[in-house]
């Protein structure tokens, strides 16, 4: 209003979505301005009211008296009775004390005056004014406050009362985050769902069905059979014979032509390696195979002038009849499956038939040799070890998948306590205890986790993860699987109370969520992988038992862990063959890891409560920073001196409100609030006013225990804020400098939340969110989310919040 006032040639007002004036400041002052505001401040031992308002009435008959609260009371005059004033005043200076006043001020209508005037105008019920409501309310006889023993909630039952207003809240806000839905229920059990189920069906253990072995899946002419024919191919040679197609089917055969000898001496250099110690025979076997091989990568794969598509096997053949000799090398190309087999069955068949047509009867010329792989059934053994490698890529899948549960967890948190929106610190001033804030978190979380564990449990047993499960597993006992279910729900416990102190650690909910995943994929997934591997070499597996009882203080390691040594159990009781059951709960399988998630949950969420407890609740002051010189020459005005004297001889420790050399100087020596003091007694409306950084902010944090004071202390109502934090943020009410609000709240949700945690009784509290909703004119904003809400309608939520 001050800027518009100042700065604006013409000022437009809108109320409805209408323009309703526009005008310079001066025109709309006198169109709608009501005259002149006239405060006079009282001493409260000696002032009589009626006496003040018969001296102003008396100089002014149509003064109306506007407010009369505390220690001011104040009074409207007309315009048109400026030329009064001065005689009114005159008068006033000579019976200041008589009439039992300390001073006095007269302003001229404001723009804000104006402002409401014309919202007044604009709606023919005058909803809009705050002034008009509160006395609407107040002639009700209620002004939503609850002093009587009969209406407030009783100190016994304020515990479980803030306890189901915040698990309330939980609810509600979770209800509509979708992301965190995603983060908590969906996304952990969707990776474990597709993770099991694509392990599951690449996995499968079963007997394997008979083979034909054949060159059928080679591409005939593409991948043509070379051979070469030690003995040459003349009259009485066997080698051309019997690769010709008549005889050798299946395969296109292919001559190599190789020189005689093989190579030009006994110690050739074949793919880069010589053969010198010992040499061979460039004329033998051994040279040819040589020549042979090295011909048949050429030709396949790699420099020869007639490439084909690929080689899978080859022959050196040496057949001379004149000996009745015939022999042959197969060469074969490993990456292909069962190639030795199929091209040794090829040849041998050819040979057969050449034989049976070249012999005294030439019968069985045609004859066809097939060959089968069909292997054995699975023992029992084997399939165990198959089962248990299923189990631990699982177990590895079910780790990966909750790195992302204290993610959504810390997200929440963050946001409650972050700068720009601190309701955690609201909820505190509101009256919250701090274990009613944690257990409500506590349960919920656990609510939460409680849907993917079930899911995980669930998914485990339906994919049948023997090892798990002790489903089709000899060596597993009956425990095994209720010892997995205690795993998970020990593992909840655990999680949610190390994720609380993760939380301390951050100040934007963004990079929370990012580091949060990354920091338990790194002490959850890698620690577990990094301790499975350092136990599988004897000269690191001693080490590796001693840093186990570091590693476990993370619950994801415990989870991980547990879940490979159930695993890892199973496949040692088979190939050591030991005899009797694998108990889940033995030292060697996850009898630690189960032990160390008992104890890290309650050392995790005592932990937590001791770090809110030591920033919250601090016994001592903050001296830390303060090295500055107590006696520094600061020049102080006479009435602040004149307060602070008044407040160190004792006559303000009656008062509402009071400092007594309050002081905070932050790292760096820079000194925000400077050795303040002043009282403030009952009924009192105080202005709290300075420029941007003079301290304000600061010291409304420490009056209601969000910073510690470096020096000095307060009391509220009596409490002191340093050792008495909880009785003091009984006694107020706290609008913050941001609007502490909840985006995904509605307005009647937010109010109904405050009034509960300040102690409304259930029968009282919707007539009390009623009379807020309609004192602050928020009747059409009732059920709409805060986080839409313009910024003017913020703020109006945040004062109802502030007057319950």
């Amino acid at each position: 209003m001050d800027e518009a006032d100042i700065l604006g040639d013409r000022i437009a007002i809108m109320a409805e979505g209408e323009m309703r004036c526009c005008g310079s400041s001066l025109f709309l002052k006198n169109r709608f301005g009501a005259g002149y505001n006239l405060t006079l401040v009282k001493d409260d031992a000696k002032c009589n009211d009626d006496a003040v308002t018969a001296f102003v009435n008396s100089f002014v008959p149509d003064a109306q008296l506007l407010s009369n609260v505390g220690s001011e009371i104040a009074f409207q005059l007309p315009l048109q009775s400026s030329s009064k004033f001065a005689t009114m005043f005159a008068e006033m200076d000579r019976q200041l004390q008589t009439l039992g006043l300390l001073s006095y001020g007269v302003s001229v209508t404001t723009l804000e005056e104006v402002f409401i005037k014309v919202a007044e105008l604009a709606d023919e019920n005058n909803q809009h004014t705050l002034g008009n409501n509160f006395a609407r309310m107040d002639s009700a006889g209620s002004d939503g406050h609850y002093q009587s023993c009969d209406e407030i909630v009783t100190t016994e039952s304020i515990f479980q009362r803030h306890l189901r207003a915040l698990l309330l809240k939980r609810f509600r806000y979770a209800k509509r985050d979708k992301k965190a839905i995603i983060y908590v229920a969906a996304l952990p059990v969707l990776l474990i769902a597709v993770g099991l189920g694509i392990l599951k069906a690449s996995s499968s253990v079963s007997d394997d069905s008979l083979k034909a072995l054949t060159t059928d899946p080679y591409s005939g002419s593409a991948t043509p059979t070379p051979f070469f024919c030690q003995a040459g191919t003349g009259i009485g040679e066997w080698c051309s014979d019997v690769m010709a197609s008549s005889y050798f089917s299946g395969a296109d055969a292919r001559m190599l032509t190789i020189p005689e000898p093989a190579f030009d001496s006994n110690s050739p250099t074949v793919f880069d390696v010589a053969y010198t110690d010992p040499s061979i025979n460039a004329s033998g076997a051994t040279g040819y195979s040589l020549a042979l091989g090295q011909q048949i990568y050429e030709h396949g794969y790699g420099k020869g002038a007639d490439l084909v598509e690929g080689q899978y096997g080859g022959y050196l053949v040496y057949g001379d009849s004149n000996q009745n000799l015939f022999s042959y090398n197969v060469f074969t190309n490993t990456t292909a499956s069962h190639s030795s087999v199929v091209f040794k069955a090829l040849m041998d068949q050819a040979v057969y038939r050449f034989f049976a047509a070249n012999s005294s009867t030439g019968s069985a010329s045609n004859v066809n040799l097939r060959v089968n792989n069909y292997p054995l059934p699975y023992t029992a053994a084997a399939k165990a070890v198959l089962n248990s490698n299923t189990s631990f890529t699982a177990s590895l899948f079910i780790c990966i998948a909750f790195t992302f549960l204290p993610a959504s967890i810390v997200v929440f948190l963050v946001k409650e306590k972050q700068a720009e929106h601190n309701s955690k610190h609201q909820q505190l001033v509101s009256g919250v205890s701090l274990p009613a804030f944690w257990l409500s978190n506590y349960i919920w979380d656990f609510i939460m986790y409680a849907v993917p564990g079930v899911c995980a449990l669930a998914l485990i047993y339906v994919f049948k993860i023997s090892a798990l499960t002790g489903q089709d597993c000899d060596n597993c006992s009956s425990s095994t699987f209720p010892a997995v279910i205690l795993l998970f729900v020990l593992f909840g416990l655990a999680i949610c109370p190390f994720t609380y102190c993760l939380s301390f650690l951050f100040k934007e909910h963004a990079s929370a969520q990012t580091y949060t995943i990354v920091l338990n994929f790194m002490i959850g997934v890698v620690l577990m992988l990094t301790s499975f591997i350092l136990d599988m070499f004897d000269s690191t597996s001693d080490v590796n038992s001693v840093l186990k009882f570091l590693w476990r203080f993370s619950p994801l390691f415990n989870l991980g862990s547990a879940l490979l040594n159930m695993v890892t159990a199973d496949v040692d009781s088979i190939q050591y063959s030991e005899d009797g059951k694998t108990n889940p709960f033995s030292g060697d399988v996850m009898g630690w890891e189960l032990l160390y998630l008992v104890f890290t949950a309650a050392g995790y969420m005592s932990f937590t409560l001791y770090l809110d407890y030591a920033k919250t609740f601090a016994k001592t002051k903050d001296d830390a920073h303060d090295h500055e010189n107590y006696d520094e020459n600061h020049e102080i005005d006479e009435d602040v001196q004149k307060e602070a004297d008044r407040v160190a001889a004792g006559d303000a420790d009656g008062d509402a409100v009071k400092l007594v050399g309050l002081r905070k100087v932050y790292p760096g020596g820079k000194v925000a609030v400077r050795n303040l003091s002043f009282g403030l007694k009952r009924g009192e409306c105080f202005g709290f006013l300075g420029i941007n950084g003079a301290g304000k902010t600061t010291t409304m944090k420490m009056l209601t225990g969000d910073v510690q004071p470096s020096h000095g202390t307060a009391t509220l109502g009596g409490f002191d804020i340093l050792s008495q934090q909880i009785e003091v943020r009984r006694q107020i009410g706290y609008c913050p400098q941001f609007d502490a609000l909840f985006d995904l709240l509605s307005v009647r949700e937010h109010l109904e939340l405050f009034g509960a945690i300040k102690g409304i009784p259930q029968a009282s509290l919707d007539r009390v969110v009623m009379e807020k909703i309609q004192q602050l004119n928020l009747g059409d904003f009732e059920h709409k989310l805060a986080g839409s809400l313009s910024g003017g309608n913020k703020r109006k939520l945040s004062v109802a919040i502030a007057m319950i």
